[in-house]
């Protein structure tokens, strides 16, 4: 199939330009490309062409949650996703018993390797149990734990070696070693649930920490004296995750990070099961949230995850005034890039997976492509 006359997000910028899919993957991007004999041909009349988005920290939405969706709540999740212009998420994990954390290990790693459709479930992002109990947020106190480098492996092991992401405290005993082991595997350390200070967070990015978890939330406030994570983690480069959903950051904090380091902002959803879905009650990680005015909260109004998608946070980000090009960027190859995978996710380019959305200037998403195959 050949796409033509829409506005294609090439090389970090809108450009008038023609793509070629085959065999699921794009295989040709320029100006002009001749049309085979037989070949497919779609007319975008104008409209935009963006890459699939890219969530790489999500509980769940849809009325499932990744701690204990089984095999048909995952095909859900995945459905769900894709419908919203995510094509490519990290199921994201929360602090809970054992039994739970091991039961979600063996379910995802084992979905991963059937065919499914909807959105691709990249691996996982097992945030907690290793968090501290002072900004444990929504997650469940009794199940909060020491680092424990056996028992990580043991669950890495149940998933088929597919957590990408784990995020933790930085003040545990261990955390060094901790980071520089998961690093030598790949595993991407993001810090996070924390009260640690400056001093510590350069350390942890010493080690070979390199991402901060919804950055600003759950962790010490940056002060003109004591920086805290959110200091280190602008000296030291770090990704930083955002959620842009005009309630866990005001939007002047959304502006100031992206004007300091436009190339370490991700955006992502943080989102929980109640994602689109009706206000209501919910469940996140085991505990019950309240949803009301699409802000979601345990029963001491600790906020508990968001209900927002990617794609919407990206539509608010550039509404807060976030260039066009930086928001897009956040939302597709910059978190593929921040696990590894931007030569095959988040960009349009030859050889990248077709995995694409058609969307109306005014930002409305009109086609969805997996695999450039239409859902």
């Amino acid at each position: 199939m050949i796409i033509r006359n829409g506005e294609v997000f090439f090389e970090g910028r809108f450009q008038k330009k023609e793509v070629r899919i085959e065999d699921g993957k794009i295989a040709e991007v320029a100006d002009r490309i001749l049309l085979k004999e037989d070949e497919e041909m779609l007319d975008l009349d104008g409209r935009l062409l963006l890459p699939g988005l890219v969530d790489v920290h999500s509980h769940g939405r849809a009325g499932e949650d990744f701690n204990f969706a089984d095999r048909s709540g995952l095909q859900t999740l995945c459905d769900s996703y894709a419908a919203c212009g995510v094509t490519s998420v990290l199921g994201t994990t929360m602090t809970n018993e054992p039994s739970a954390i091991r039961r979600a290990m063996e379910t995802i790693g084992a979905y991963r390797k059937e065919a499914h459709s909807g959105a691709r479930l990249l691996g996982i992002h097992m945030e907690g149990p290793f968090l501290g109990k002072a900004k444990r947020g929504a997650h469940d106190e009794q199940y909060l734990r020491n680092i424990d480098m056996a028992w990580f492996e043991e669950m890495n092991s149940l998933s088929g070696n597919c957590i990408r992401i784990v995020s933790i405290d930085p003040c545990l005993d261990g955390a060094a070693y901790f980071i520089k082991e998961c690093r030598s595997r790949g595993i991407v350390v993001s810090l996070a649930h924390t009260g640690c200070d400056y001093e510590t967070a350069k350390m942890a990015a010493w080690a070979g920490a390199d991402h901060v978890t919804h950055l600003f939330n759950a962790m010490s406030p940056l002060h003109h004296r004591m920086p805290g994570l959110i200091g280190a983690a602008f000296d030291c480069g770090m990704f930083t995750e955002l959620i842009c959903d005009g309630i866990h950051l005001h939007e002047a904090i959304i502006r100031m990070m992206f004007a300091m380091r436009p190339e370490r902002q991700l955006l992502i959803s943080d989102s929980m099961q109640a994602a689109g879905l009706p206000d209501g009650t919910y469940s996140l990680g085991g505990l019950t949230v309240f949803v009301k005015d699409s802000k979601a909260t345990l029963a001491d109004g600790t906020i508990a995850g968001s209900t927002t998608n990617v794609y919407a946070a990206m539509v608010q980000a550039i509404k807060f005034g976030i260039p066009t090009e930086q928001a897009v960027l956040s939302a597709s190859r910059l978190p593929a890039e921040s696990i590894g995978m931007g030569k095959e996710i988040g960009s349009i380019a030859e050889g990248m997976y077709a995995d694409l959305l058609v969307a109306d200037k005014d930002w409305t998403l009109q086609q969805v492509y997996i695999g450039g195959t239409p859902l």
